[in-house]
This record gives structure tokens, C-alpha cells and sequence, in this order.
């Protein structure tokens, strides 16, 4: 994303008392122009998003604090609203760190960060949601759908479509019920912080929203561990920070979101970047042999 100039007077009447701010642009972010400011000996981030807006600004808001009341790490929501100059923005504050990406290619991940980020998870996991249950019958509508709209695109070849509805079928009846919890559903290399000391926090919770637990596996699986050994240190910490028996359906039900996120991906990058499906539709194929 190319970050455009910033109002600085504008900013500055966010943060009263701080005088002359400096500002660096975090061009990474996909959904929210990102700023990185520093004045009076302190930091914040500042989002900025005029294309989903206020509302959903708020809702990332939400989702964050209600994690930090759980005891997850995220950074502190300072004010969210809309500015008449800025548009609809997002301030909290700015927490030192590296992205799991960063340390990556810095050079390498050292162990305790898989079982510190395990245990973070499962804190924004503690409590189900009551009333909020994931079933055979809402799995089956939520894999129809989503087929259903990329067959309204003609984004999957008909053969590739059958075979994902088979197979999801299957995985969504064997999964019988399940409670639904507050979930991340974006932890990917660059929503992962490691802090001096080695605490992990939690970034970016544009995503976040009531589903099943497994769901919040899919990325991390696909995008960080890299051995069993990594995984299991993970998962270990996870179910012992949430203090109940390891799930026994937990493949077979990260499986069914596998299969699911791997689906999105075509709607997601239909409207972005069309030159991705052909990747899509490999992976896919991949994830169903």
C-alpha cells in the first residue's frame, strides 16, 4: 500500500501535550494507512482506514480491548473516532518489539517464542461465547456459500468445487457441536510480536470475530511453524494455559477452516489482485489430495 502525505496539525490535535510529532509511514498495512508516531518521549501507532470506515474501526476497537481484559498482550487503545480532516482513525499505543517476520529473517526464531505464543492464544480463547455454537448444519451453510459465491464469479473450476464440497461436508458433520470463542483469525508472521524478554503480543485484530478455536491455527500452521517438534511446543502451552483436555477432534477441525480459508483466498484476491488465482486454485488442490 502506498501511504500518502500526513496531516500533521491533525494528528497533533489527537495527541494534545506532546508538541512537535514525527511521524513514519508503515506501508505494510493492506487494510489501514498506517503512521508510526513519536513526540514527548512517547509512541503510538495511528490507523486510518476511509474504505471500510468508522464502524469498523470501532469493532477492531472492541475486539482488542475485550483481549487485553482476557489478559492477552495486545497494544492499549488510546481513542478511536472520526477526525474531520484525518477520517475515521484508530490511536493506541506503540509497543517495542520485532514481527515474527523480522526476527525470522534476522535470524531465526528461538524456542520459547512457540509456547509464549500458544499461550497467548489460548487466553483470548478462555471463555466460550454463551449461546454461540458452531454445528454440522452452520459449517455445511458456511461451505455453501462460500462456494456458492465463487461459483457466481466462475472463480473455481466445477470439478475443484465438487471435490471441496465433498470433502467439507464430511469434515462438518464429523465435527458435531462445538462452542464458539473470540477469535484472532489473522496471526500470521507480521500480527505476531516478540518483546524484549521474550513476551509475545497480538497485532492487528481486523479480523477478529466469534468462531471456533482450531480456526486460529490455520496461518501459523501455513506461515510460521516450520517442525513438528515447533508445534508442539505450541500446542502443549495452549491447551495447558486453558487448562482442559486437548480437543480430539482439533486436526480434523482445523482441517474443515484449512479447507475454508483456502476458499477465501479466491474471493479475497478476485477483488484485489486476479493474478493470484491460479495460486489459489494449486493450493487448493494441494490441500484436497
Amino acid at each position: 500500500m502506498t501511504t500518502p502525505a500526513l496531516d500533521h496539525a491533525a494528528a497533533s490535535r489527537l495527541i494534545p501535550g506532546t508538541g512537535t510529532l514525527s511521524a513514519r509511514p508503515l506501508p505494510q498495512g493492506r487494510f489501514n494507512t498506517c503512521w508510526h508516531l513519536a513526540g514527548s518521549g512517547r509512541s503510538y501507532l495511528l490507523k486510518l482506514n476511509h474504505r471500510e470506515g468508522e464502524q469498523h474501526l470501532r469493532r477492531l476497537a472492541a475486539a482488542m480491548t475485550d483481549a487485553a481484559e482476557r489478559g492477552v498482550a495486545v497494544p492499549r487503545v488510546l481513542d478511536v473516532g472520526h477526525d474531520r480532516d484525518l477520517g475515521p482513525y484508530l490511536l493506541q499505543e506503540w509497543i517495542e518489539g520485532q514481527t515474527f517476520a523480522e526476527a525470522r529473517e534476522a535470524g531465526g526464531i528461538d524456542p520459547y517464542v512457540w509456547p509464549s505464543l500458544g499461550r497467548q492464544i489460548a487466553l483470548l480463547h478462555t471463555e466460550p461465547i454463551p449461546d454461540a455454537t458452531a454445528t454440522p448444519d452452520s459449517r455445511t451453510r458456511q461451505l455453501s456459500d462460500l462456494l456458492d459465491r465463487l461459483g457466481e464469479h466462475a472463480l473455481i473450476p466445477d470439478g475443484l468445487a465438487q471435490a471441496a464440497r465433498l470433502r467439507g461436508t464430511l469434515l462438518a458433520e464429523q465435527l458435531c457441536y462445538h462452542s464458539l470463542v473470540n477469535t484472532h483469525q489473522d496471526i500470521h508472521p507480521d500480527n505476531i510480536l516478540i518483546r524484549p524478554g521474550g513476551q509475545i503480543a497480538l497485532l492487528d485484530f481486523d479480523h477478529a470475530t466469534a468462531a471456533e478455536d482450531a480456526s486460529d491455527f490455520v496461518k501459523i500452521d501455513r506461515w510460521c511453524l516450520t517442525s513438528p517438534e515447533d508445534r508442539r511446543a505450541l500446542l502443549d502451552a495452549y491447551w495447558q494455559q486453558r487448562a482442559q483436555p486437548v480437543d480430539p477432534m482439533f486436526e480434523q477441525r482445523l482441517a474443515f477452516h484449512r479447507l475454508v480459508i483456502h476458499l477465501s483466498y479466491f474471493l479475497y484476491w478476485h477483488g484485489r489482485d486476479p493474478t493470484q488465482i491460479p495460486g489459489c486454485v494449486k493450493a487448493l488442490r494441494h490441500e484436497l489430495e
